[in-house]
Formats: structure tokens, C-alpha cells, sequence
């Protein structure tokens, strides 16, 4: 669907790119059964850390920047490594 758009849109300067993070463990609710999921989404990451919402906002204000503006029709892979391409 992001290539279509990508396809469609860009003629009229409009660029579509997705963000993939593998998850995000800040954003599970702060409980007791939910510690084991978040350490498994920060143990599959390459970089033995998790991507943050700080992270996913950081990298979405640098993609609707104008520093950006070559990149369009593309996934923007924010996972750590967790998800290799």
C-alpha cells in the first residue's frame, strides 16, 4: 500500500514512508506480567536496547524534514535490529 501511495502521491510532492520499530516496551502498561514481554523485545534487538517513543518521534520529525525529502516509498526500519531487513 506505501509504494501505491508512494506511486500515486508523489507527483503531487506528497512523500509516504513507514516507520517499523519490533515494538515498543514503554508503551505496555507498567505491570508485573507484562516485564517478560518487554525484555524479550529489548533481548531481540541487535543493539540490546529498545526503540523508544522518544526515538520514533526523533526519526519522524527528521522524515518530514526537509533533510528527508530524497526519501519516499520506503520503510524506515527503527527496530534496534530486531526486525533485520
Amino acid at each position: 500500500m506505501r509504494r501505491q501511495w508512494a506511486c500515486e502521491l508523489g507527483p503531487h510532492s506528497v512523500r509516504v514512508i513507514s516507520m517499523r520499530t519490533g515494538g515498543i516496551p514503554e508503551t505496555l502498561p507498567d505491570l508485573p506480567e507484562t516485564a517478560p514481554y518487554k525484555q524479550k523485545m529489548i533481548d531481540a534487538t541487535l543493539l540490546q536496547r529498545a526503540t523508544t517513543r522518544d526515538d520514533v518521534g526523533q526519526v519522524a520529525a527528521f522524515l518530514a524534514s526537509n533533510q528527508a525529502r530524497s526519501i519516499t516509498s520506503t520503510q524506515m526500519n527503527i527496530s534496534g535490529g530486531a526486525l533485520v531487513d
